[in-house]
């Protein structure tokens, strides 16, 4: 996933790029074709729900924003142009709507990570005994990063889930450059911390025993 355009894209139907790997079914959605809509929320809806919790740390009420972005999203659609790719203009909206949202709970959220662990959550895709092998160790630090501070929280799943850069982090966001490395160097500092003291209470655990 990536904003920048690298000067090659045609422009599809309805204006989306043809590089765009749901320029069919956004062309299609524009029409009005709510199956197609349907395969569109089908392809995405994970790593929307996963950018809802991100945000406001609750699963039920990720669920329920997940379903509201997509209601904005359909009846955005027929505006949207195809000037950054579809995913971008996706997260934009789950973003925007849940920090709303938060704002109205009034809660407090949470983010964080390690560098060397971290780097392993990078979904390992197409190698099936990869994903077994890593799946627990990944959960384990997910576990972690969900405790940690919400800026930190939110730049580590669009980094290291999403997989996307610096700068489309900052664009997206709306915040320096400087100040998304900095968000993610702090938040790597911060769940090796908290990582190497869950192992410590292990080991003590383990020793007692």
């Amino acid at each position: 996933m990536r904003l920048a355009d690298n000067g090659n894209r045609r422009a599809g139907p309805g204006g989306v790029a043809v590089s765009d790997p749901h320029a069919e079914l956004i062309a299609r959605c524009q029409e009005g074709d709510t199956l197609a809509f349907a395969n569109l929320v089908a392809q995405t809806q994970t790593s929307v729900y996963n950018l809802a919790y991100s945000v406001l740390h609750d699963r039920e009420e990720a669920q329920d924003m997940t379903q509201e972005v997509y209601l904005k999203v359909w009846r955005a659609l027929p505006s949207f142009r195809g000037e950054s790719k579809f995913s971008s203009w996706l997260y934009r909206i789950t973003i925007n709507a849940c920090l709303n949202r938060r704002r109205q709970l009034r809660k407090d959220l949470v983010v964080v990570d390690h560098e060397d662990a971290i780097e392993g959550l990078a979904a390992h895709r197409g190698d099936p005994v990869k994903e077994a092998l890593t799946k627990e160790r990944n959960e384990w630090i997910w576990a972690a990063v969900d405790r940690l501070a919400e800026k930190y929280r939110l730049v580590i799943t669009l980094f290291y889930q999403e997989q996307l850069s610096y700068q489309e982090i900052a664009e997206m966001l709306s915040l320096p450059l400087g100040t998304i490395k900095a968000h993610l160097n702090r938040a790597r500092e911060a769940l090796a911390k908290s990582l190497n003291s869950q192992e410590n209470a292990s080991e003590l655990q383990d020793g007692s025993q």
